[in-house]
């Protein structure tokens, strides 16, 4: 009989330890998650739209990446207790970036200093003792040790080396098929058959017998030297857009309509052949998928130049108005044009694309028939989507827009 009950405490004591040993597993299989949630929404932070104002702050950008870090991180619930971080500077989670050994190639996270722009986010997640917060185990009463201190370390990176979109795991990529003028000097070219002499020719001919073209707002000149309004701003608190200055300039648009009146600075992109007015609602509610970007090959890369796609002109002004409306404030993709090929009473312009930024619709207003008024807003934005240069991490704004996002460790 005391060898029995002996053999079934063993037996107790065995299974007692198993079940600890999966209980703590679970533990850090679920904190693990959380740290990388905490990390992800942490770098996604500072892709933020205050790099866009001019009194940009390093440390007030930092401070709220730490503070999006710690609203994720509580949202996780790790052995049925959330989680908690500290979020001060020399807390659980430190901003930096990711410095390459050019004779090694090792990759190590350098912590931000004074003004540094940050792209990589360390979260340090810890259950521990020494916080009053180690995972209790289920069979304390019996065994010892009554609980146990779980660590995990996350490291999510912001990139902007972009150099295109692809669709992950099935998702649409966030854009908005829309292409809005880059600068000035862009051209309109309808004498397709013309040799480069004749052209040369007849546009100085243009030149001296018409006056110049209006000035239309562009890219360059309303966003990247700030000329354009700021009579709009974004509640993030909210996701919705208010009739107030927020410090970042604003571009007007006009969709071409078909005629050659001079004013239009933006288009509606068609990739495929299919410009029906549901495939264009659906392409403005969720974007381009990978059957929308099949012509280009599944992706949507400026590595090798310019893309050459079709503009839609006199778009029906009341189904884009209304298309537009239900993404108003939400941070889209959008491409910029450099060139418009082709009749200006045609419907179709061939778009010499030159790349890509990001920002938000803010207002819509129907012109006529065919146009539409649309204030978009400059923003930034991370996604898994945005293609990177391989290899890099090194965070150079080649696209101050558009960011990708990612674990790097």
């Amino acid at each position: 009989m005391p060898a029995l009950a002996l053999a079934l405490l063993v037996v107790l004591s065995s299974a007692a330890l198993v079940v600890d040993r999966l209980s703590l597993d679970t533990a850090k299989s679920e904190l693990q998650t959380a740290a990388e949630a905490a990390a992800l929404a942490a770098a996604r932070e500072l892709a933020n739209d205050d790099r866009l104002r001019p009194e940009f702050n390093s440390a007030a950008l930092q401070m709220k990446s730490r503070m999006a870090a710690a609203r994720i991180a509580s949202e996780n619930v790790i052995a049925g207790e959330p989680l908690s971080l500290n979020i001060q500077d020399d807390g659980d989670v430190r901003c930096g970036r990711l410095k390459v050994d050019p004779s090694t190639g090792e990759v190590t996270f350098i912590e931000s200093e004074g003004d540094d722009m940050p792209t990589t986010v360390a979260v340090n997640a810890r259950r521990t003792s020494d916080r009053d917060a180690a995972v209790a185990l289920p069979f304390r009463t019996f065994l010892a040790p009554t609980d146990a201190d779980v660590v995990a370390v996350a490291e999510a990176s912001i990139n902007f080396e972009v150099i295109g979109m692809r669709p992950v795991e099935g998702l649409s990529i966030p854009t908005l098929p829309l292409a809005i003028l880059s600068q000035a000097d862009a051209v309109a070219d309808s004498d397709s058959g013309k040799t480069p002499e004749t052209k040369a020719g007849s546009s100085k001919a243009s030149q001296a017998g018409k006056p110049k073209r209006p000035s239309v707002p562009t890219w360059a000149r309303d966003i990247e030297k700030r000329r354009g309004t700021d009579r709009f701003g974004y509640d993030s608190a909210t996701g919705e857009v208010v009739s107030s200055a927020d410090g970042i300039p604003e571009i007007t648009l006009r969709t071409a309509a078909r005629s050659n009146d001079g004013n239009s600075n933006a288009f509606v992109v068609a990739l495929t052949g299919d410009t029906t007015q549901a495939s264009l609602s659906r392409q403005i509610r969720d974007g381009w998928s990978a059957d929308d970007l099949e012509p280009l090959g599944g992706e949507l890369l400026f590595d090798q130049g310019p893309l050459q796609l079709a503009g839609l002109r006199g778009v029906d002004g009341n189904l884009l108005g209304r298309a537009l409306r239900e993404v108003l404030g939400q941070s889209r993709v959008v491409l910029l044009y450099d060139r418009e090929v082709g009749d200006k009473r045609a419907s179709v312009a061939s778009l010499q694309i030159s790349g890509m930024v990001a920002g938000r619709v803010m207002s819509v207003r129907e012109l006529s028939s065919c146009e539409c008024e649309v204030v978009f807003q400059p923003s930034v934005m991370a996604t898994r989507s945005a293609v990177t240069v391989e290899g890099s991490l090194t965070g150079c704004q080649k696209n101050k827009y558009v960011a990708n996002l990612r674990l790097t460790n």
